[in-house]
């Protein structure tokens, strides 16, 4: 005997309801949102480099970055918190606004071969945190960000061979100062609105050209005004990394730049000592 087909659809319809209401009803994922550079990404460039000449890079490996460790300290109260970290190594604030992240599309700045990413994305980061931030199925309890860096470090690369560093890079950073500005607004007051009641804190850096060329130590230190001035209008909480790298002399102590790599990007040490500052303020 052939059932009709609007019989069929209702039963089928009745099963998925009692045979799916588990899923339907699943409690969302509790989530920390790392959004950023490659600070956030965890990036250290030796290791990269190496992955690289061996013919394999691979995100996961990239686990001892501030995300991580922060991760691992407040799983201590929320167990099954999910870590979605979106940073993207090189991430301008305009890249960050207008996508694409260069580093997965082109390998940029360590070539021109796509590179993994830790949670993989289309278009601007900015938007892909947005799309966490309002999807049902994640609970984020927490957002950190770091941003802003890499549009003073393009200043800087600019001026790496000048003979008068300091003068060369005075006027190119006041030319983009506006812009970042206005930049880390949007991007602070976008994810504000997308998450009224969710902790947000926010980074600031540390100025690793400081014992190559001291007189940059004022541009990083208006750069972080910026950002500090951003956070403060959003309610967000600011995370000083600048005193703890440069003021207390630790500098070759918590960064790579004293060592072999040269690398600009923290130690296991630093990464696990921003952790500890941000874990301190919102936990």
């Amino acid at each position: 005997m052939k059932v009709p087909w609007l019989a069929l659809f209702a039963a089928l319809t009745a099963s998925c309801w009692l045979g799916c209401a588990g899923v339907a009803a699943a409690a969302p994922i509790p989530t920390y949102l790392a959004i950023g550079d490659s600070l956030a990404y965890g990036m250290q460039i030796g290791h990269l480099k190496q992955e690289m000449k061996a013919g394999k890079v691979s995100a996961a490996t990239f686990d001892t970055g501030y995300a991580n460790r922060l991760a691992d300290k407040l799983r201590a109260s929320i167990p099954d918190l999910r870590l979605i970290d979106l940073g993207c190594p090189g991430e301008t604030t305009s890249s960050f606004i207008h996508g694409p992240c260069a580093f997965a599309t082109e390998g940029k700045p360590f070539g021109h071969t796509p590179l993994p990413m830790h949670v993989a994305y289309r278009g601007a980061q900015l938007k892909a945190a947005l799309g966490y931030l309002a999807s049902p199925r994640y609970d984020v309890r927490l957002v950190t960000l770091d941003i802003g860096i890499n549009d003073l470090r393009a200043g800087e690369l600019q001026c790496a061979n000048a003979a008068h560093f300091d003068a060369c890079l005075a006027p190119k950073w006041a030319a983009s100062r506006a812009r970042v500005a206005r930049n880390l607004d949007t991007i602070l007051q976008r994810l504000r609105r997308a998450a009224p009641h969710t902790p947000i804190a926010v980074l600031t850096y540390y100025n690793w050209l400081a014992l190559q060329h001291p007189g940059s130590n004022r541009q990083v230190h208006e750069l972080n005004a910026l950002i500090e001035h951003s956070a403060h209008a959003v309610h967000a909480q600011v995370i000083r990394v600048f005193p703890q790298f440069d003021e207390q002399g630790k500098l070759c102590e918590l960064s790579l730049v004293c060592g072999p790599t040269k690398d600009l990007h923290p130690t296991n040490a630093g990464y696990e000592l921003i952790a500890s500052r941000i874990y301190a303020k919102v936990h």
